[in-house]
């Protein structure tokens, strides 16, 4: 026999029933029932809590570029330069402004021309 007698044709691989591809449809939480939450054991009501603190809404740089009209890369410059609108970290490297300084800030730069 010779090498091609001795190839088979090229079959199709059956895949899984059970796995999924990556272009077949997920099952939606709208086709599937809800299920009815269960209702609280204990008749006991927690008592009011104090009024929550309202946190300072902070804004990220490319939010407070749009905000002042500049380019995120201009408020990075400031940042290393110690000019520009006040800023603050949040963590080890993000980088969050607040609209009162923002404010403050355009305030300031306006009131000098």
């Amino acid at each position: 026999m010779t090498r091609r007698a001795r190839r088979k044709s090229p079959q199709k691989r059956l895949s899984d029933p059970g796995q999924l591809g990556l272009f077949d449809a997920v099952e939606t939480a709208a086709t599937t029932p809800a299920k009815q939450p269960k209702p609280a054991k204990s008749s006991r009501v927690k008592p009011a809590s104090s009024p929550a603190r309202e946190r300072p809404v902070v804004l990220s740089p490319r939010e407070a570029a749009q905000y002042l009209g500049v380019s995120v890369s201009t408020l990075k410059a400031w940042r290393a330069k110690k000019i520009g609108p006040k800023w603050t970290m949040r963590g080890a490297r993000l980088i969050a402004y607040r609209p009162a300084d923002l404010e403050r800030f355009l305030d300031e730069s306006s009131a000098g021309r």
